[in-house]
């Protein structure tokens, strides 16, 4: 899609990405958004966590300038080290598992802000617990409980008299969420392995079983307002309706109190400063809050054309300039 929009200072934009041979062309969303600012002529930079290091003067990584395609992936155009200072914007796209290696990277991150506009903030990633964060909002989830204690986990289900969603909370895509259903005689084995025997803490919550039939809706929002949604459905089956598990997307509107939820969260992520975010909503009720690397955009494109990397690029360009920032000269070390 061309831009028709007056062109303006071209950027220095870092996105730090798992590696390379790891990326899904097809429906990557990191994909779209670089191949956006690519054709405003901006600069795109590839940087995995591996690449960063610090200095008592700054902090550095080792980049590849890229070229972005569909077709046929990335395009390596040079290989440098920079001064991340240089950059105008960082788009932070590295997926979890947000271990020890993901905290530091955080920490990395913060000494670049404000004067680089990091996307999303490293202190709002440090905060945001993507199973957790939802706490942050009581009304508006399932009956849940986060515990370590198995016991709890099972007095909490026979309370609610119904079965649970059981799932850790450092992984993504459906990875170690399980469906503990309330006869299950397999709950003490599924919840000792869950919590590894005490020593980890995982979520549950009540099944909504509206998931098996009506799935999920994802729903991305950018600085805080809804850009694009779609439904996910489970394959037959399945109770995850996650699109790497066979889920299937579907196009889906808003209603109307899933509008609100989306008004009810904009005061609080941009106060953390989560400017990219996708939820996952069922039933009007909020499952998740995606802040590391939410995708959907190729999706959305694909049911309803309608381009929101077009908006994200513009919000990048916008949060840039407002800084009053212009790229500067590159450091090599």
């Amino acid at each position: 899609m061309k831009h028709n929009r007056k062109q303006r200072a071209h950027l220095q934009i870092a996105f730090i990405m798992d590696p390379m041979e790891k990326i899904l062309l097809k429906w990557d969303t990191t994909l779209a958004i670089m191949i956006e600012a690519q054709n405003r002529g901006h600069h795109i930079l590839y940087i995995e966590p591996r690449d960063l290091f610090a200095r008592n003067d700054g902090v550095y990584a080792h980049v590849r300038e890229i070229h972005a395609s569909r077709k046929t992936g990335f395009r390596v155009l040079n290989r440098r080290t920079i001064d991340l200072k240089s950059c105008d914007v960082i788009f932070n796209r590295k997926d979890p598992p947000f271990d020890l290696s993901y905290l530091y990277l955080t920490h990395l991150l913060e000494l670049l802000e404000p004067e680089v506009f990091v996307i999303n903030s490293a202190k709002g990633l440090r905060k945001a617990n993507e199973k957790l964060y939802t706490l942050e909002f009581p009304k508006w989830i399932p009956p849940t409980l986060v515990s370590n204690d198995p016991e709890r986990i099972q007095s909490f289900r026979n309370q609610l008299k119904s079965d649970l969603i059981v799932k850790p909370l450092d992984q993504k895509g459906g990875a170690g969420i399980k469906l503990l259903l309330l006869k299950s005689r397999k709950a003490n084995t599924i919840l000792h392995r869950a919590t590894r025997g005490g020593a980890k803490w995982i979520m549950a919550q009540k099944f909504l079983r509206k998931n098996l039939t009506s799935g999920d809706k994802r729903i991305l929002i950018l600085n805080g307002k809804m850009i694009g949604q779609f439904g996910r459905i489970p394959k037959r089956g399945e109770f995850r309706s996650n699109l790497s598990l066979g889920g299937k997307y579907i196009r889906v509107r808003l209603s109307e109190t899933e509008k609100k939820l989306v008004d009810a969260l904009r005061p609080k992520l941009l106060r953390d400063g989560l400017y990219f975010v996708g939820i996952d909503v069922v039933d009007g009720k909020l499952i998740e809050i995606n802040v590391t690397s939410p995708a959907g955009i190729t999706e959305i494109n694909e049911l309803e054309g309608t381009h929101p990397e077009i908006q994200v690029v513009d919000f990048l360009e916008h949060s840039s300039l407002r800084r009053g920032r212009r790229p500067t000269k590159q450091s090599r070390t």
